[in-house]
């Protein structure tokens, strides 16, 4: 007996609703667990408060300038540079290819900072965007790039045997 158009769409819904109901199940479950949690957080936020206010006293001490404002809050475990996630390698790769001299890692990374509209980022940044770069050069040395083995060592991409590293 083969199969009607009808059968067969139940069989399809069936199947749907079959698939929603597990989605609803495990979100559900998730948010037993997170709601789990909750005592446990509500608890440690005047401990923060605390310490928080001992740090703001010990600051205000050392430094009578000092305002809140210098210390932003930094969530751990976030993307804290301009260039978008996962863009930073490739980006300093393109710098290399169309460059016309080798460069630092420094000179890559400013350049990318540029290239995104961040025309004088903070110490921070800087070497943020300047381990991604380095660690993505590292990565493909040999492959992509070449170094000069010196420090502070200059790259170029290995397309570019023509460009001399400075002595």
């Amino acid at each position: 007996m083969g199969h009607t158009n009808f059968r067969q769409s139940l069989n399809k819904r069936y199947s749907a609703l079959t698939g929603q109901l597990e989605d609803v199940r495990a979100s559900i479950a998730r948010i037993h667990r997170e709601v789990e949690k909750l005592p446990e957080l509500e608890a440690r936020i005047p401990q923060l408060e605390r310490l928080i206010d001992s740090a703001r006293l010990l600051l205000e001490d050392a430094d009578p300038d000092w305002q809140e404002e210098q210390a932003p809050p930094v969530k751990p475990w976030t993307h804290h540079i301009p260039v978008p996630f996962g863009q930073c390698g490739r980006r300093g790769m393109q710098v290399l290819r169309k460059s016309e001299v080798p460069m630092t890692v420094r000179e890559v990374a400013k350049t990318v900072l540029r290239e995104v509209g961040c025309e004088a980022p903070d110490a921070e940044t800087l070497r943020r965007v300047q381990n991604a770069v380095e660690a993505s050069f590292r990565k493909f040395r040999g492959r992509t790039v070449e170094s000069s083995g010196k420090y502070p060592a200059q790259w170029r991409a290995i397309n570019k045997p023509e460009i001399t590293f400075d002595p």
